[in-house]
């Protein structure tokens, strides 16, 4: 039994890569900084957390990392040298060379020059740099003690979708916001007594698409089309009641300028603006005041443009909530039966909230 166990580790280590060994992979993500990627080769190929390689193409070298995070068939590696970047991107193929670990030393004059380190340096100790040292030193095994360019290693690898905090995969969200009031209404004039009701209903129905690529700058951006139904009753003092009917299609375009739309557990915020157009429906019936006219009924087109923003969050399975504060602007524009224009205008602040789900 013991020789088969002492079989089975020999064989687990017989498989790790050696120093100055090869092997050919393949990117398959990349962080923003380019300090963090995935590639297509883990433990089934030899690779263990801690091994430090170069990375190589015919033209040369293109930069050099450490393992941080393994499984069978997949890596993530931690860049601590950028020899060009440009190369660095999802899908291209090239070798890498298994290498001992970077040693570092107090001494200035042999300190690695400045391109060899990441451009930002949060602390003023030496590991901070980012270059793991040759024995003992731990400065990545804990996913949050190292900055990157900024940004910390936890963060990049959300980003890829290598841990929770990312649902970049789900790119369409449909979102429901709903503002409700119904009450019964009562007047007394005298003698004379009038019932009727005061109520207010808003359903905002709304589709958004997100953009794949969060790295580019049109990648904060979302297009939102929208379908809104208002509806909204009056009753007067003196009996009369005045109630509205508004139906709306409008798209407007969402922006995230801090923070990916992707970004799971996380309060994101985004400004809007959006353009709408429909119909108004407008019916009068008349009170005490003019208990002999007849009611009125009288249709038109609308047009607004809203300007606001507010803050989303989401879960990992795509749920989400989110509130949004604007400035809305509507005109209505009505042509009654004695062919007569006239025109009704809103304007002020809105204050939404709702619930979403993202697939």
């Amino acid at each position: 039994m013991k020789v088969m166990i002492y079989l089975f580790l020999f064989s687990l280590s017989s498989m790790a890569l050696e120093i100055d060994e090869r092997l050919t992979f393949r990117l398959i993500k990349t962080s923003e900084s380019r300090k963090t990627i995935l590639m297509n080769r883990g433990t089934e190929d030899g690779l263990a957390e801690g091994d430090h390689a170069k990375f190589f193409i015919s033209a040369g070298v293109v930069a050099r990392g450490v393992c941080i995070k393994v499984s069978p068939s997949r890596s993530v590696w931690s860049i601590y040298r950028l020899v060009n970047a440009d190369f660095l991107t999802s899908d291209s193929v090239m070798n890498l060379k298994i290498t001992p670990p970077v040693k570092i030393t107090q001494d200035e004059s042999k300190m690695i020059v400045q391109e060899d380190t990441p451009s930002t340096v949060v602390t003023n100790d030496i590991d901070s740099l980012g270059i793991p040292l040759a024995e003992g030193a731990k400065d990545l095994t804990n996913l949050d003690d190292v900055t990157l360019q900024g940004m910390s290693q936890r963060e990049n690898m959300m980003k890829l979708g290598l841990i929770e905090g990312n649902i970049r995969d789900r790119n369409d969200e449909v979102i429901a916001m709903l503002a409700l009031a119904n009450l019964g209404g009562k007047t007394n004039n005298g003698a004379s007594g009038y019932t009727g009701s005061d109520g207010f209903f808003l359903l905002n129905l709304s589709w958004e698409h997100y953009l794949k690529n969060e790295q580019d700058w049109w990648g904060r951006f979302s297009p939102i089309l929208f379908y809104q139904v208002l509806r909204q009753q009056t009753l007067a003092f003196q009996g009369s009641q005045q109630s509205s009917s508004i139906n709306e299609f409008g798209g407007g375009l969402n922006w995230h300028p801090w923070r990916p739309p992707s970004q799971a557990s996380e309060f994101i915020p985004y400004f809007n603006f959006s353009m709408s157009a429909g119909r108004s429906e407008t019916n009068y019936e008349p009170g005490a005041e003019n208990a002999s006219l007849n009611s009125t009924n009288i249709t038109g087109r609308t047009f607004a443009v809203s300007m606001g923003g507010g803050v989303k969050f989401y879960t990992m399975k795509g749920y989400g909530a989110r509130m949004m504060i604007d400035y809305h602007s509507r005109n209505e524009n009505f042509t009654d039966l004695s062919n007569v224009s006239s025109k009704r205008s809103f304007a002020g602040l809105r204050i939404f909230s709702g619930f979403s789900y993202r697939w």
